[in-house]
């Protein structure tokens, strides 16, 4: 009999643990629960009076003590850190939202509603940048082309002029405005109107020199170059004047082309003129150009070409650009097709095979 009494104390106590461990516990109250309950899909159990007390989660339906409202819904606190969160606000979405697929971002009612997209990518953001006509998202114009004049991002091609590859402008501007008469580039809305009727755009015109003395003091250094570079002295006493666009095509007796300065002679009396607003390396061009004219007057064959012509008062105009500062604008001069540029190729290839004696004696009377 001592020998059963072990083995039934042992029985009795794993009847009363099963018996124990049948009995459901409420995953809320933490209670035994002695009777009806309700179970959800994931296994968890509620006691009745939990079911009836607590407001019930609208995501999955379980009661639950301090539920949250999102988007009119009543959200338990194990659901709401497993709600999506809008891209933009950050708040969690509970009832309809905005999805972009390409960008992988979600949007809340509101925020879809209510936040501007970029005009380039159309992603939606509160940070938006105004460029131009348009508003763009930091990354976009990070790498977008905008438009010098405009300000608009580039869409499509493009075209830069006066050498300067900075500085690009779209297709639309090359239509709207009219060229700069100086750089050649759209004007642009803030462009200025000169009395000859020329059209100079924002910076050429912040840019343009119209006090005769400034084209003096140009005049002169480039007197002081030649000479001491090339060995020209010019004997004449020229008259330099600035001048308007339709003085200088008058006194040009018909040449073609957009004349920013002519050499002028009148029997023995030699005119250097000028236009006026023009920028300062372009007046280090175009008088180096006009003073090696009045220079081969003096000294050269009266029978060149009028490649061989242009073409030295190019090539001193280029060395003129080199020496005062303005290398990277000579390069210019060595673009397209007219005489002013073949000639130029003409010099410097003479140049090349025997120095500069052959570009004089080239032109030798």
């Amino acid at each position: 009999m001592k020998r059963l009494l072990p083995l039934l104390i042992l029985c009795l106590l794993a009847i009363l643990v099963s018996a124990t461990a049948a009995a459901p516990v409420c995953a809320l109250c933490g209670k035994q629960i002695e009777g009806k309950y309700v179970k959800f899909d994931d296994g968890q159990i509620f006691c009745l009076d939990c079911v009836g007390k607590y407001t019930h989660c609208d995501i999955c339906g379980k009661p639950a003590p301090g539920t949250v409202q999102v988007d009119n819904k009543n959200v338990c606190r194990n659901c709401l850190t497993n709600l999506d969160r809008c891209g933009i606000c950050g708040q969690a979405i509970a009832g309809r939202y905005t999805y972009f697929r390409d960008l992988d971002l979600k949007l809340c009612e509101q925020c879809a509603r209510t936040v501007p997209r970029c005009d380039i990518c159309g992603r939606p953001d509160k940070d938006l940048q105004k460029a131009g006509n348009k508003i763009i998202c930091r990354k976009c114009l990070s790498t977008s082309l905008l438009c010098y004049c405009c300000g608009d991002p580039i869409r499509g091609d493009y075209t830069w002029f006066d050498g300067d590859q900075t500085r690009k402008y779209c297709q639309n501007c090359l239509v709207s405005y009219p060229p700069c008469a100086n750089c050649g580039a759209p004007a642009g809305r803030d462009h200025v109107k000169l009395e000859d009727g020329r059209v100079l755009c924002h910076d050429c015109s912040l840019q343009a020199l119209f006090d005769p003395h400034q084209v003096k003091a140009i005049k002169n250094k480039i007197l002081d170059y030649v000479n001491a570079t090339f060995g020209m002295v010019i004997r004449h006493d020229i008259k330099y004047s600035l001048q308007g666009k339709d003085f200088i095509t008058k006194k040009s007796e018909g040449l073609s082309g957009d004349i920013n300065g002519l050499f002028y002679r009148s029997n023995d009396s030699f005119s250097i003129y000028v236009l006026y607003g023009l920028r300062r390396k372009d007046l280090y061009q175009v008088i180096a150009h006009e003073i090696a004219h009045a220079w081969a007057a003096e000294n050269c064959r009266a029978d060149m070409d009028i490649e061989q012509a242009e073409g030295f008062a190019q090539w001193i105009a280029y060395y003129a650009l080199g020496n005062f500062g303005f290398a990277d604008y000579r390069n210019i001069l060595l673009e397209g097709s007219s005489v002013y540029v073949t000639g130029l190729k003409r010099m410097l290839a003479l140049e090349k095979a025997g120095g500069r004696e052959a570009v004089f004696n080239s032109l030798k009377k």
